[in-house]
């Protein structure tokens, strides 16, 4: 059967349930006839546009564009709204992006602004486009590495083919299953909700935000049977858990940075099944989880490898290249498979894959006997904070803007409600206020980013080679803060 996707559901099983947004409901043939609306009133207006950005919160809205667009042909920039505009103008104009679709107020230059739409339309079809092909180009998202400067990760259909047929495996999903999304459709762990709709034919139940007692009352209504949540959020839904936990609520699939030990236990206490899992946004969500079996027996664990994913570890202290190493060798953690993505945009920092098709994550980790993946730390020395990625690199270079500021080293500290924030080190030519080093930050980078603390150092610890010694500084004695 040729056609999308959602056209494949739509035919094979019109009146199953697809689509739950607060009160309302579409079946796949409704969710395809609303698309098809959506889809005349975008076609004259991007006919000559291959890429198209949406900037947006989580509405039906935006996910009738996005099936929309793919309908087209057209591939999806998804912009996280939390950017700063100088921020947004850099991933337009490195994915040669000139649309955006947004019902938000944006001063962005030699981008055309779109709001959301559709035009009444029994049926529509586009002749001739190729969709849903394996290589081409679902999406991008953008994520930075150690030099801070973000990358666009192309992601292709099959890429999110993969990840969704290795999630069904996983967590054994069935067309009964009703995915529970309050995470963005900007980050691939929303966006990839999506896609298991599509390609497993399963619902999903969208929220505008999370709140904690709206989905607990959905769940106690037996709303969903999987729900995606981050540490923080979790957190939270537990105080509206009831002791025996949620009668269809089958799995928890936690992202965002380990579960600590505290939060573990009074999710067991309350019957909740939680999947902890590995993964990023070069990997369409998940590639590595945890079975809640073995959560107690595998503390600290990231998990197994999912269907077709192959991983090693690489010690990145020999020059050998690329090799399997010991059991319990710690080293970086190396990626291959179907739904890893295979380059950058613009070919930009491709130095990450070797010729044989690996992914260098730059994380560091180890397998346990048994085959089981234990992260140590991030060789990028990402920060998770509320399930927000958090580049050191990019707040540093942000930081030494400001005329007082010599030298700075962020680093991640643990956060008992957020799971880490930034912490700031800086050395100074000249007095400063904590709110003077904020403001400078402003419209720079994403106020998610701005570190929680600074403190004045006279030096950087630092190796022979003069590379800052970031472990030190998370052991320092916390003094001289900056108010």
């Amino acid at each position: 059967m040729t056609g999308s996707w959602l056209q494949r559901q739509a035919q094979l099983h019109p009146e199953r349930p697809a689509f739950y947004w607060q009160n309302k409901s579409w079946s796949f043939a409704a969710l395809q006839a609303e698309v098809n609306q959506y889809t005349a009133y975008y076609h004259p207006k991007l006919e000559e546009a291959s890429r198209v950005a949406i900037f947006s919160e989580n509405q039906p809205e935006m996910v009738f564009t996005i099936l929309a667009l793919w309908e087209l042909g057209i591939e999806v920039q998804c912009l996280n709204t939390r950017l700063t505009n100088k921020e947004l103008v850099f991933q337009l104009q490195d994915a040669d992006c000139r649309f955006v679709i947004t019902d938000k107020r944006l001063d962005l230059a030699n981008v055309q602004l779109l709001p959301f739409g559709k035009t009444a339309a029994a049926s529509f079809e586009v002749a001739e486009r190729q969709v849903y092909q394996p290589n081409q180009i679902a999406s991008i998202m953008y994520t930075s590495g150690t030099t801070g400067k973000p990358k666009g990760v192309p992601q292709t259909f099959g890429n999110h083919q993969a990840s969704a047929q290795a999630t069904q495996q996983n967590l054994t999903i069935s067309v009964n299953d009703c995915w529970l999304c309050a995470v963005p459709l900007y980050h691939i762990s929303g966006l990839s909700i999506v896609l298991r709709m599509l390609q497993l034919g399963i619902s999903m139940r969208l929220y505008d935000r999370f709140d904690p007692q709206d989905m607990a009352t959905d769940l106690s209504n037996s709303q969903g049977t999987v729900v995606s949540l981050v540490s923080k959020m979790l957190r939270d839904l537990l105080p509206f858990v009831p002791q025996a936990g949620f009668p269809a609520l089958r799995y928890i699939l936690l992202g965002g940075g380990p579960i600590d030990r505290g939060l573990l236990a009074q999710c067991q206490q309350k019957q909740l099944a939680v999947i902890q899992s590995y993964g990023m946004t070069e990997t369409c969500s998940q590639v590595v989880a945890l079975p809640p079996d073995k959560a107690i027996a595998k503390r600290g664990a990231s998990g197994i490898p999912l269907k077709n994913v192959q991983l090693q570890i690489v010690d990145t202290t020999h020059s050998s290249g690329v090799g399997r190493e010991a059991t319990c060798t710690v080293g970086e953690i190396y990626l291959k498979g179907p739904a890893i993505v295979s380059s950058y945009l613009n070919d930009r920092g491709n130095e990450q894959w070797d010729h044989q098709g690996w992914f260098a994550t730059g994380d560091l980790g180890y397998l346990d006997e048994e085959g089981y993946l234990y992260v140590v730390s991030r060789s990028s020395e990402l920060i998770i904070s509320g399930g927000e990625n958090i580049y050191p690199a990019e707040v540093e270079q942000a930081l030494q803007q400001h005329p007082a500021i010599v030298e700075a080293a962020v680093v991640g500290q643990d956060n008992p409600q957020w799971g880490q924030e930034a912490v700031a080190f800086v050395v100074l030519n000249q007095s400063v206020t904590k709110q003077a080093l904020l403001d400078s930050l402003e419209d720079t980078i994403a106020h998610y980013k701005f570190p929680r603390r600074f403190f004045q150092m006279d030096t950087l610890p630092r190796t022979a080679s003069g590379k800052v010694i970031k472990r030190r500084l998370l052991s320092e004695e916390r003094v001289n803060e900056i108010e």
